[in-house]
C-alpha cells in the first residue's frame, strides 16, 4: 500500500473536524438542520484553510444515509464514496483545466439527469476564477436555476475575479487563515498519534512558517518528520532556513542603533551559512511587525505569537526607539523584501536595503530642522544644541570653508522661500507706516514700567499691543481682536502721552495703528514655496513632497 501524505489523511472528514471557520460551519449546519441549503455556494479564502474540504463534508450531509444531517456518519457507502472521491453523484472539476465554454455546456447537460443514488448532485468547481469569461456567462443561467436535484459549491483563492453576475447567484463564504495557535494545536494532536517526537518550539516554528494555511503546515510537518526522528527547533531552522531569533533581535538593535558595520557583519554571516535571504528579510519584516504591535497595542496577546524571552527581547529592543521610527523601519524593510526578491544579486540588494534603513535613526521632524535654520539665520544657537566642551553642527562646518560657502548660501535661499504674515490695514483706519531704520521696539523695562502707572482695564487693552518709537513718535499697533480697543485707548491718549514721556525722557507723541492679518491660504502658500527652484531640487533629490507650509513670521531685528 503505497504511503498516504499527512495532509490527505488528516483531511477534515466531518464539521467538526473543521478548524478556524466557526462562522462558516455554523452556517452551514444550520442551513441544513433548517432545510435551508442554498443551490449555490461561493466558497474563498487562502490556500489550505479547508474550502474544498468542507464542500466534500456539505455533499456527505446531504447525501449520508441518516441525512441530511449536519453530522454526517462517515461509514455508509455514500459517504465512503465521497471520502475516497469515488462517488458519481459528487462532482469536482478543475476550473484551471475545464475552463471553455464547452466544458460548461457539458457540464449543463449533466445537471438535468437525477442522482444515481443519493438525494443530490453536487457539483464543486475548483479554482473558479480559471474560467473564462464566456464560460461564466454560459454558467449563469443553470447557477441561478438549477434543478431542485443539484448543489454547486465553487471554491476559489481569488473572489475579485470572480464576475459580479456569478456573486449574485451565490451565497458566499469567505474562509479566513487558521491562527498559529489553533494550527500548534491540531499539529501537536497529530504527532501524538502518529507517533511523532517534536518539541513544543519546532511546533510554534512550522505553525508560523504556515502563515494560516492547515495544509502546508501539515505538508511541513510531513517533510521534517522524514528528516529526523526527533524534531527539534533546530532541525527546523536548518530545513526551512528560517532565521535565528538572537539574529533577528541583533539585526534589529543594530538597524534602531544606526550600526552599519555590524549589519554589513550579520548579512556576511548569514550568506556564509548559506541562509535564504529572501526568506531573511521576510523574517525581519515579520519581526519588525511583532515590535511595532507590541510598541502600539497594549494589550498585543491577541496580535502577536511569541514566547517569553522573545517578549523580553523585543521590549529592550523597543525602549530604544519611538513608535514613528518602528513605522518608518517596517516600511523600508516592505520595500527591501521585494528588492530582494526580484534582484539578480540578492546579497547586494539586502545590504543596500539595510544600510540606507539604518540612516532612519538621524532623521529629525522638519519643522526642528527649519527650526533650527530660522534660529540660526539670526544668530541664535539652535535649541537643544551641544553644551560646553562639545562642537556643534555648524561650529563644525566653519572649519571647512567650503561647507560653509554652501551652507551660507543654502539658508539664504531658505530665507527666501519664507512666507511672511503681511498685515494689512483695515478700511476706514490708519495704514500701518513702514518700520524704517529708524524705528525702535521698546525695550521690555521701559515698557512694564509704563504699564504698572496705568488702571488694570488699561493695562489689559495694552498688554498685546506692539510699541515702537520714531523719533518723537511712539507708534501703537494693535493686531487682530485687539483693534476693538482702539477708540477706548484714543480717550486716554494724554494720559499715556505723559506716562511714555516721563519714562522716555522726552516728549513723545501717540499714534494709534490697528492691523489685521492677512487670511493666506495653504494651497496658495504651497504654490508659492514649490515656485522656488532650490526646494524642487531638494524633492527631487530625496524623493520628497511637501507635506504642510507653516508662515514665519519676520521680526525687525
Amino acid at each position: 500500500m503505497s504511503y498516504l501524505v499527512l495532509a490527505r489523511k488528516w483531511r477534515p472528514q466531518g464539521f467538526a473536524d473543521l478548524i478556524g471557520q466557526e462562522p462558516i460551519t455554523r452556517i452551514l449546519k444550520n442551513a441544513i438542520d433548517q432545510g435551508k441549503v442554498a443551490h449555490a455556494y461561493l466558497f474563498s479564502g487562502p490556500r489550505g484553510v479547508g474550502k474544498t474540504s468542507t464542500a466534500r463534508i456539505l455533499a456527505k450531509a446531504l447525501n449520508c444515509v441518516g441525512g441530511p444531517t449536519s453530522s454526517p456518519c462517515g461509514s455508509c457507502p455514500f459517504c465512503t464514496s465521497i471520502a475516497d472521491g469515488s462517488s458519481v453523484d459528487v462532482m469536482e472539476i478543475d476550473g484551471a483545466s475545464n475552463n471553455s465554454v464547452n466544458d460548461i455546456r457539458d457540464l449543463r447537460e449533466g445537471v438535468k439527469y437525477v442522482p444515481s443514488g443519493g438525494r443530490f448532485k453536487v457539483y464543486i468547481i475548483d479554482e473558479t476564477h480559471m474560467l473564462s469569461d464566456a464560460a461564466f456567462n454560459a454558467l449563469l443561467k443553470t447557477l441561478e436555476e438549477p434543478p431542485p436535484h443539484v448543489v454547486f459549491v465553487l471554491a476559489t483563492t481569488a473572489p475579485r475575479k470572480i464576475p459580479a453576475t456569478v456573486l449574485s447567484r451565490c451565497q458566499h463564504l469567505p474562509f479566513r487563515r487558521i491562527p498559529g495557535l489553533l494550527i500548534k494545536n491540531r499539529l501537536k494532536t497529530i504527532c501524538e498519534n502518529e507517533g511523532i517526537t517534536i518539541s513544543g518550539s519546532a511546533l510554534e516554528m512550522i505553525a508560523r512558517a504556515a502563515d494560516g494555511s492547515l495544509r502546508d503546515a501539515l505538508t511541513l510537518l510531513d517533510q521534517i518528520s522524514s528528516f529526523s526522528e526527533e524534531i527539534t527547533e533546530t532541525d527546523v531552522k536548518d530545513l526551512l532556513g528560517i532565521a535565528d531569533f538572537t539574529v533577528l533581535s541583533q539585526l534589529a538593535e543594530f538597524l534602531v542603533e544606526g550600526k552599519r558595520e555590524e549589519i554589513l557583519a550579520i548579512v556576511a554571516t548569514l550568506v556564509e551559512k548559506g541562509t535564504d535571504l529572501r526568506s531573511f528579510i521576510r523574517e525581519c519584516v515579520q519581526f519588525f511587525r511583532d515590535m511595532l504591535v507590541m510598541s502600539v497595542v497594549k494589550k498585543p496577546d491577541d496580535l502577536v505569537a511569541l514566547g517569553t524571552e522573545e517578549r523580553i527581547a523585543m521590549q529592550n529592543i523597543i525602549r530604544k526607539t519611538t513608535d514613528e521610527h518602528l513605522t518608518l523601519l517596517l516600511s523600508d524593510l516592505l520595500k527591501a523584501e521585494l528588492d530582494v526578491r526580484n534582484a539578480s544579486s540578492p546579497r547586494l540588494a539586502l545590504e543596500m536595503s539595510l544600510l540606507k534603513a539604518s540612516f532612519l535613526r538621524n532623521l529629525r521632524p522638519l519643522s526642528d530642522a527649519m527650526k533650527s535654520l530660522e534660529q540660526y539665520a539670526r544668530g541664535v544657537a539652535p535649541s537643544g544644541s551641544a553644551g560646553a566642551g562639545s562642537q556643534t553642527v555648524f561650529d563644525r562646518e566653519e572649519s571647512h570653508p567650503d561647507s560653509r560657502t554652501s551652507r551660507d548660501s543654502l539658508v539664504e535661499n531658505l530665507q527666501d522661500v519664507h512666507v511672511p504674515e503681511q498685515p494689512v490695514a483695515e478700511s476706514g483706519m490708519s495704514k500701518a507706516p513702514p518700520v524704517t531704520t529708524q524705528a525702535i521696539l521698546l525695550t521690555d523695562d521701559v515698557r512694564e514700567r509704563a504699564l504698572q502707572r496705568m488702571s488694570p482695564p488699561l493695562q489689559s487693552k495694552l498688554s498685546a499691543a506692539q510699541l515702537q518709537l520714531e523719533g518723537e513718535k511712539l507708534i501703537l499697533t494693535l493686531n487682530g481682536g485687539d483693534s476693538v480697543f482702539a477708540d477706548s485707548i484714543r480717550k486716554n491718549r494724554d494720559a499715556l502721552e505723559s506716562i511714555f514721556s516721563e519714562e522716555l525722557g522726552k516728549t513723545v507723541r501717540l499714534e494709534i495703528v490697528t492691523v489685521k492679518k492677512k487670511e493666506v491660504r495653504r494651497k496658495d502658500l504651497k504654490a508659492e514655496v514649490m515656485a522656488d527652484s532650490a526646494i524642487r531640487e531638494v524633492l527631487d533629490l530625496f524623493d520628497g513632497r511637501i507635506v504642510d507650509v507653516t508662515p514665519v513670521k519676520k521680526t525687525p531685528e
